[in-house]
């Protein structure tokens, strides 16, 4: 597989060992490229066209940041040779190409954990429903202890620091194959319980079938996350048994840039929306988000009656800043005239009963999303 990706992006030269190297250092740096304009985007439709911005669009800019700080480290290992052999290396290269990676191994984590924050985050505030605003707590609480974990140790895998480049120093390292494979498989379970958690309350959505589908598909793109961390572990095991890992790193090195972001990427769909709507404002724009409507026939008539011309759009938004993602409140706001959306929104319809008595109409507001 590696070979396949490597022979792609780059022809095989003479110089077989730079070429491998500039294979990593290129889908690196293409990855993050496409994460820094994915994250741009999303925050211009935040920011730009919603006005806000929320504790998901840190996190993500965090978890943005310390991938370009991997996609630096990478471009260090391969400034060091890496992809060539060892012995084709001094030793001074290989110990700086081994300080490169013990720097890189915490920083691909902690991205990996500030995404997983920023989706949770964002499941809290766009889903009110108590038990599933508990799940996510929960979730975020396991991320929070295996991901403290994880950077941990990857700063701490030998002790000392140093014997992680220089085994010729006296003293102890963890298994790298174990440690790795952990830290991976905690990553794939939480990615997996992330992409399912949201699926039960978007299906119950009363949307029009396409909207429907074309909503969960956005959510579901979180599965190529699993993917791309299924196939890292074959190259971590190729690294950890090494003991040439200029040469075997070359394929952990992309697909561990792949991975983290790939996860932003996934992250940042849903928040694309808006401008996505601009373009093509029939296939996402939404008259009303229902679950289990309960209204009478006489409501319904008067709803009919009235809908059309007192229809207005209102945003699922909190006002405390703090712990706003545990109420859903309701803004007034305008629709645009381009029929762009700005974000997840319901529809509320205003019922006018006239009474006779008094000779003046009394309005009634009733918002259509029910939780269930």
């Amino acid at each position: 597989m590696d070979d396949i990706v490597g022979s792609i992006l780059l022809p095989r030269s003479m110089d077989d060992g730079a070429a491998r190297g500039q294979q990593a250092l290129v889908v690196t740096a293409v990855l993050t490229g496409i994460s820094i304009v994915i994250v741009a985007m999303r925050m211009y439709a935040r920011v730009g066209l919603m006005k806000l911005i929320g504790r998901e669009d840190y996190m993500i800019m965090i978890s943005l940041v310390l991938a370009c700080t991997y996609l630096g480290l990478v471009a260090s290992e391969v400034h060091f040779g890496l992809g060539q052999h060892d012995y084709n290396l001094s030793t001074y290269e290989v110990r700086e190409q081994l300080k490169r990676l013990w720097a890189a191994i915490p920083f691909y984590n902690a991205s990996l954990i500030f995404t997983k924050f920023s989706i949770l985050f964002q499941y809290l505030r766009i889903f009110p429903d108590r038990r599933f605003r508990i799940s996510c707590q929960i979730i975020l609480g396991i991320v929070a202890t295996y991901g403290t974990w994880a950077v941990i140790s990857g700063f701490l895998n030998c002790v000392p620091v140093a014997r992680f480049w220089n085994r010729k120093i006296s003293g102890y390292c963890l298994s790298f194959e174990a440690v790795w494979f952990f830290n991976a498989s905690m990553n794939i379970a939480t990615d997996t319980v992330l992409l399912l958690m949201p699926m039960p309350l978007l299906s119950q959505l009363q949307l029009p079938r396409m909207q429907k589908f074309a909503l969960m598909g956005i959510f579901a793109l979180g599965g190529l996350v699993i993917i791309t961390s299924a196939l890292r572990l074959s190259s971590l095991r190729s690294v950890a048994q090494s003991s040439d890992t200029s040469w075997s790193n070359v394929g952990a090195a992309y697909w561990t840039a792949a991975e983290c972001n790939v996860a932003i990427i996934c992250a940042c769909l849903p928040f694309l929306r808006p401008l996505v709507s601009r373009i093509f404002p029939r296939f996402l724009s939404t008259n009303s988000y229902t679950r289990n409507p309960t209204m009478t026939a006489s409501r319904m008539t008067a709803t009919r009656m009235t809908a059309r011309s007192h229809r207005q759009k209102v945003e699922l938004y909190s006002q405390d800043r703090d712990y706003g993602m545990y109420t859903i409140d309701v803004k007034s706001g305008e629709t645009s005239h381009d029929g762009a959306l700005a974000g997840i929104e319901v529809t509320t319809t205003t019922m006018i009963q006239e009474t006779s008595r008094h000779g003046e109409s009394t309005s009634q507001r009733r918002l259509v999303v029910e939780d269930a």
